[in-house]
């Protein structure tokens, strides 16, 4: 795909300007570290946009190293396949994702439609997929190809040897496998994904998963949904039918309204004091860092997500799952996405981020122990909170009206036990 050591054009797509080549990425000891530097014509720009306002700002004065221990900066893992992105790749590379190294990851595949507004390529003239194997145009699906893609997301989800991975490669007609594959190749999270365009509008399909306790995204729905009914920004989320099953198209925030790719970085690229295997933080945390960075905003909605997650059992609140817009003069929170009780039943509940006192315990109590950070008083967070819990306690009727299932909403009972103040 790439050799060690061989430069990597790094683009940025600028509002009404397309990608433009932004900085020059070097592998180096291994793939176990990375060097970034912007070019001088894109960092002299009046609209040029950092990669990561934190770790690498527009005027740096010199060429950065990823951090230790780091193959790639945290702005670029950010925009790397995740877990099922990379369960693909090692399909379509005929390797085990193991034996490709973080920068072959994220610069194997361009598609016009990748996830966010980076791309990569090997010469300045403009993005292009470097793995050997990502020949001609990586196409986009629409909602009509949503019920054949279902299935072969469906038999790439039940298996988990590479080599019954590649024993599948060689069984699908290779317009459906690309069709089906090679698209959703950045889009994050473990669950079964694909991107859609459904009548010029982008959107993120989220399939069932093996194993699921109940109906996932008419579930994820009804909760997306509850949460903008609690104030909450939330990216917007439809529910589609596809050979019988549900499908849940979430609206991609990294899209204007003209359709152009827009810059975010996760809130593990914002706050350097955390990493991916260590101590991810609090809420408060996050919540100063984005006011240093220029949203003054976040705090009151960071507190209303984590009061949120808390009242519905959603445990998956880890740093990627929280993102933030990247301008020129500063940030601004993303629409909340992927928010979902969680399927596992926890004798003590503990959400991924510390919110209070009593660190990631999931209890009211907690949350409301310490809202200073947030920009807010106790009196304050207590009327958010229960404003919150009087909108929730319709939360049954509410699943109901989203097609959830009599079965699933029970099983959901005890995710809700908050909310009646149990």
């Amino acid at each position: 795909m790439t050799s060690s050591g061989a430069p990597i054009y790094v683009f940025v797509w600028l509002k009404g300007q397309g990608y433009v080549p932004a900085a020059l990425l070097t592998d180096y000891a291994g793939g176990r570290r990375c060097t970034l530097g912007y070019g001088r014509n894109y960092a002299g720009r009046p609209d040029a946009i950092p990669i990561d306002p934190v770790s690498l700002p527009l005027y740096m004065g010199h060429v950065a190293t990823s951090p230790s221990g780091s193959a790639i900066f945290p702005a670029l893992r950010d925009a790397a396949p995740d877990k099922w992105g990379r369960k693909l790749l090692a399909l379509l590379a005929g390797r085990p994702a193991g034996t490709l190294s973080e920068v072959e990851v994220l610069t194997a595949a361009h598609s016009r439609n990748r996830i966010g507004a980076l791309a990569f390529g090997g010469t300045p003239a403009g993005p292009e997929s470097m793995a050997p194997w990502a020949t001609g145009e990586i196409f986009s699906l629409n909602e009509g190809d949503l019920a054949r893609v279902g299935r072969v997301v469906a038999k790439v989800d039940e298996i988990d040897d590479d080599a019954d991975l590649d024993a599948l490669r060689r069984t699908l007609p290779e317009d459906v496998f690309l069709r089906a594959l090679a698209s959703s190749l950045s889009v994050g999270g473990g669950r079964p994904k694909a991107l859609v365009n459904v009548n010029g509008v982008d959107y993120i399909a989220k399939f069932p998963k093996r194993g699921d306790v109940w109906d996932e995204p008419r579930v994820e729905h009804a909760t997306m949904t509850l949460a903008a009914r609690c104030g909450i920004a939330a990216a917007r989320t439809r529910l589609v039918e596809a050979d019988g099953v549900g499908v849940l198209l979430v609206r991609r925030f990294d899209r204007d309204d003209a359709g152009e790719p827009v810059h975010f970085v996760s809130g593990f690229t914002l706050n350097r004091r955390i990493s991916e295997d260590g101590d991810w933080g609090a809420y408060q945390d996050l919540a100063q860092v984005a006011r240093q960075h220029g949203d003054e905003r976040a705090g009151h909605e960071l507190f209303r997500r984590m009061a949120f997650n808390v009242l519905c059992r959603n445990v998956d609140d880890h740093p990627r799952n929280h993102a933030f817009f990247v301008r020129r003069n500063g940030i601004a929170l993303t629409p909340v996405f992927d928010v979902v009780p969680a399927q596992i039943r926890f004798a003590r509940p503990e959400l991924a981020l510390a919110c209070g006192s009593k660190g990631r315990e999931a209890s009211v109590e907690n949350v409301l122990s310490m809202p200073e950070p947030f920009g807010l008083r106790r009196a304050e967070a207590e009327e958010v909170v229960a404003l919150m819990r009087h909108e929730m306690r319709g939360w049954r009727e509410h699943f109901e009206e989203c097609g959830v299932s009599g079965a699933d909403i029970s099983r959901l009972e005890e995710r809700f036990a908050l909310v009646s103040g149990q």
